[in-house]
């Protein structure tokens, strides 16, 4: 048998084809684990997607290095934004009026918020307040009853002339001086 001799420029070509096919063969291989990645990537997107539809809590879940969004709506306590600090009083400081008697008068003085507020706590607090003008009065640990009328309902809103109106519903924070009765202080949000 005859071994026929290739030339130089013949064994040349031959290895840049076997070259050719090997580094041809490394991308398809790199390109097929990059796709198999992204492929795994939006499945478990996906996933999340649905079991948090279904599953509202898992919202909550926070993952290592992601900020939370920012939403639209603030989170700040209206109290806070308004200056107003609440305090526990020392034990056995107690208030002249009956936290009945704070509800009763609170009653009288916010009767809007009153008949349509879907409930109602009361607690005996110091109250203290930071004036955010001059004009405006600071007051510092006042013995007071802090009435909460919670979801009052506004007043309906006219679906005839905006047919997208929808009603809404406050908060109405009012305090009352413990000892006389007199209001401090009355804040709608």
């Amino acid at each position: 048998m005859a071994v026929r001799k290739t030339t130089r420029p013949e064994r040349v070509t031959a290895r840049r084809a076997t070259d050719k096919s090997v580094s041809e063969a490394r991308l398809r291989r790199l390109s097929a684990i990059v796709g198999g990645v992204l492929i795994c990537a939006t499945l478990a997107w996906f996933g999340w997607l649905v079991a948090r539809q279904h599953n509202p809590g898992l919202a909550a879940i926070r993952f290592p290095g992601l900020q939370p969004q920012p939403t639209a709506q603030s989170s700040t306590d209206p109290l806070v934004a308004a200056g107003i600090t609440l305090t526990t009083p020392a034990q056995g400081q107690s208030a002249l009026l009956s936290e009945q008697q704070a509800r009763l008068l609170a009653d009288q003085m916010e009767s809007q918020a009153a008949a349509h507020a879907h409930s109602v706590s009361a607690r005996y607090v110091l109250f203290s307040y930071k004036g955010g003008t001059a004009t405006t009065a600071s007051a510092r640990d006042i013995p007071s009853w802090f009435i909460h009328y919670i979801n009052v309902a506004g007043p309906g809103s006219d679906t005839a002339s905006d047919p997208h109106a929808t009603n809404t519903s406050h908060d109405c924070y009012l305090f009352l001086d413990a000892n006389s009765g007199r209001e401090l202080l009355a804040l709608w949000a």
